[in-house]
């Protein structure tokens, strides 16, 4: 195939050195018998290489890295035959040029890209972009019932029962060692071949917890990880429910107190089994399994159990829901019970869901990414700054670094476009006032955490009806950059073991099966960008006005420059900013993962995108996202760092804010409601109610929000409000908001 002048320049600056070197030998002994595990690993290296994601595909549609892992798929599957391969290994083993090798895997692509994944290898995801809802708008101190209902939002379409593969991807014994394998069979003394001898007769909550005791004192003594009840539960810091049983490593004294960022298992215990009460039982557990996520906001996933008098059954959670071994009696099928107990204490950082990509090194923590040349650079993981306290989401995490820069860890979906790939876009479109990649790095994706599970229809919950074309998808990923954005825990901790090995090389090279292409929220990649503080950090009134002034002036480049729309105006997105630093911007935009190119066709998003609270009233009511639903997004974000983020900024003086913010409507219910709720609010009357919220010292803002209204939201001739997009230059509304900026700014 020959290459076109800007693929040969590409593949010329991101050269493949010496990243192939390690397979020739292993390639050229097996060249007349290739083996499956040889080529996905090529495959993978290519993946990772430098030039990988910067190759647009021969079709035009993504880049070479994308198409690759779709083929790797083919090959796990068994849909390609490994001969097909072979020209690409033959180039690898006799060294061919640069140029040669990505030649080769063009024409392969374009022979196997069209293939259909096997369906067995495809790990259920979200299909489309997630919005940041449900429980991640929700304060701990939130009753019960308001989180739980929030929490069945996320995991009402993608909870998985009966999961094929389940006990062999974590709880098969053959490769266990040998200590293992020895409190296994000791565990299993303590069944008489009929029942558990010491099982309590009632199984109440005391009598059970002393069962489960006595089991770990005779036969898990020396197991890494120990046994908590409700009794010691109830030393939680935090109020995010206390568990009736949780694992983690031993506290250092009896009264210590117990952190959710150190929890590694959930466990729920009740006293019979009624399967009408499964969905209480479930999001009971599942408002456990969220605090342990929006503590360890890094780790991938979380382990979680339920026993119901003698039933039993297992749980992983992760960015894309839930799924389950099934339920089983643990009289009748002891093996798996002593199983699930002996993994659970003895599991390693891995089989945990731990987060094995952040090294530990001299008190800190650190992770290596990729800088735009393809070299390892090693960053410094300081302050954590912004995390999600939802489960089936993006699971954005930013902290900040020593070199004040940010360091963003988010699961991305595969169905879009990375936002590496937008921010180096509009960087070099020449937009203004928006962070700047400097690093970045692929860690993991939901079907490689998912791989060698089969997955059956989604758990009908009754009454609600289930639809299986609409499952969550992940990928996970960091890149860092330089903004910084505020805290949301001093306590917050990326993962709950205290220390970690340094990966090895070969550790390392797994690190490209992050990039695997099946239907996922995305890869998880860190990423590295520019420096700041995030906008509900404002110390002063003109702190506040000038940095939002900017942060749209920033929009104004991205969408008219850049050709690019953001999609996702929220509080954490706009962060304040030193304009000596940053292009003479006071205020700038951060995270383009929902940011689509304008006119470029469908995103893959099937959902709307943005942060419910700040989200336009056309958009909830599944309008195409324009430009001026994101200014009407940035309205919001300003009356709700006023109505609500003031107070606690030291802008109250003397005064209490209201006891419950007329805005709380913004954020529970669907999106109907809020929808109808926002269209009201939006009237001169519903507004100045609104206002009244207002700290005294935010009165000057006051003249500023009824002018952005009439802008945003002019009469029609009909004498109603107007919440359409208008026809013709978008300078109409940028023009104006910004001198209604300016003019209230230069009255400060």
């Amino acid at each position: 195939m020959t290459l076109t002048e800007e693929q040969i320049k590409i593949i010329s600056e991101r050269p493949l050195n010496d990243t192939l070197d390690r397979f020739r030998d292993k390639l050229r002994d097996n060249a007349d018998d290739l083996r499956q595990e040889d080529i996905v690993s090529l495959l993978l290296a290519l993946v990772g290489s430098p030039a990988a994601f910067s190759i647009p595909s021969p079709d035009g549609s993504g880049n070479v890295a994308v198409k690759l892992l779709s083929i790797i798929q083919h090959v796990r599957g068994g849909v390609v035959k490994l001969d097909q391969i072979r020209p690409l290994v033959r180039h690898v083993v006799d060294k061919s040029p640069d140029a040669i090798i990505w030649a080769t895997v063009f024409s392969l692509i374009n022979v196997l890209g069209p293939l259909t994944p096997p369906p067995s290898s495809i790990a259920p995801t979200f299909t489309g972009t997630p919005i940041k809802t449900s429980s991640s708008r929700l304060a701990d101190s939130e009753t019960r019932d308001i989180v739980e209902g929030e929490l069945f939002e996320e995991i009402k379409k993608c909870t998985f029962r009966n999961v094929g593969g389940f006990w062999d991807k974590f709880f098969e014994p053959k490769s266990w060692r040998k200590e293992q394998k020895a409190m296994l069979k000791g565990i299993m003394t303590a069944h008489n071949g009929k029942k558990w001898t010491d099982f309590p007769t009632t199984p109440d909550e005391k009598p059970v917890w002393d069962w489960l005791r006595s089991l770990e004192e005779h036969f898990l003594a020396d197991a890494p990880y120990k046994l908590h009840t409700t009794k010691t539960a109830n030393q939680f810091k935090e109020r995010k429910g206390q568990m009736d049983l949780f694992l983690q490593t031993p506290a250092t004294k009896a009264s210590s107190t117990f952190w959710y960022k150190d929890v590694l298992v959930v466990g729920e215990q009740k006293k019979s089994y009624d399967t009408s009460r499964f969905k209480a039982d479930l999001l009971q557990l599942t408002r456990y399994v969220r605090g342990v996520f929006a503590d360890q906001p890094t780790r991938r996933f979380v382990h979680a159990f339920s026993l119901c008098a003698s039933k039993m059954e297992l749980w992983v959670f992760d960015r894309s829901g839930a799924y389950s071994s099934g339920p089983f009696d643990i009289h009748d099928e002891p093996d798996k019970f002593a199983r699930a107990l002996v993994r659970y204490t003895t599991m390693d950082d891995d089989a945990m869901g731990l987060d094995t990509f952040i090294e530990r090194e001299d008190g800190h923590r650190y992770v290596t990414l990729d800088d735009a040349h393809g070299k390892e650079t090693k960053v410094r993981l300081d302050k954590a700054m912004v995390r999600r306290k939802a489960i089936v989401c993006r699971g954005t995490t930013c902290y900040e670094t020593q070199n004040s820069h940010v360091a963003k860890f988010s699961w991305a979906s595969d169905k879009r476009k990375l936002e590496m790939e937008q921010l180096e876009l509009a960087e070099g479109r020449g937009v203004k006032g928006v962070a700047r990649v400097v690093a970045h790095r692929q860690i993991t994706t939901i079907a490689e955490m998912r791989e060698g599970l089969e997955f059956p229809k989604p758990h009908k919950f009754r009454g609600d009806a289930v639809h299986f074309d609409d499952p969550p998808s992940a990928t996970a990923s960091a890149n860092t950059s330089g903004n910084k954005r505020k805290s949301s825990s001093d306590h917050t901790s990326d993962n709950a073991s205290g220390s970690k090995r340094r990966q090895s090389n070969s550790q390392k090279s797994k690190l490209a099966k992050e990039f695997n292409d099946q239907p996922s929220i995305g890869k998880d990649k860190p990423s590295l960008l520019t420096a700041g503080r995030v906008i509900s950090d404002f110390k002063t009134t003109e702190e506040l006005l000038e940095s939002m002034r900017d942060a749209i002036k920033a929009h104004q480049s991205l969408y008219t420059t850049g050709n690019i729309l953001h999609r996702d105006i929220s509080s954490n997105n706009i962060i304040i900013t030193q304009p000596e630093t940053a292009d003479g911007f006071k205020g700038m935009l951060i995270d383009l993962d929902l940011a689509k190119v304008r006119d470029s066709g469908p995103s893959g998003a099937r959902h709307q995108t943005g942060t419910m609270q700040f989200m336009a009233v056309e958009v909830l009511r599944t309008a195409d996202h324009t430009y001026r639903h994101d200014l009407e997004s940035f309205f919001y974000v300003l009356l709700w760092m006023c109505a609500r983020q003031s107070w606690s900024n030291g802008f109250a003086g003397e005064e209490r804010p209201p006891k419950e913010s007329l805005l709380r409507k913004w954020e529970i219910g669907n999106f109907k409601d809020i929808a109808r709720t926002k269209e009201g609010d939006m009237t001169v009357n519903s507004l100045e109610r609104i206002m009244g919220e207002f700290p005294g010292a935010l009165d000057v803002v006051k003249p500023l929000c009824l002018r952005i209204r009439k802008i945003l939201f002019p009469l029609d001739k009909d004498e109603r409000m107007s919440f359409g997009t208008p026809a013709g230059d978008p300078d109409q509304l940028y023009r104006p908001m910004i001198a209604a900026y300016d003019e209230t700014i230069s009255k400060l």
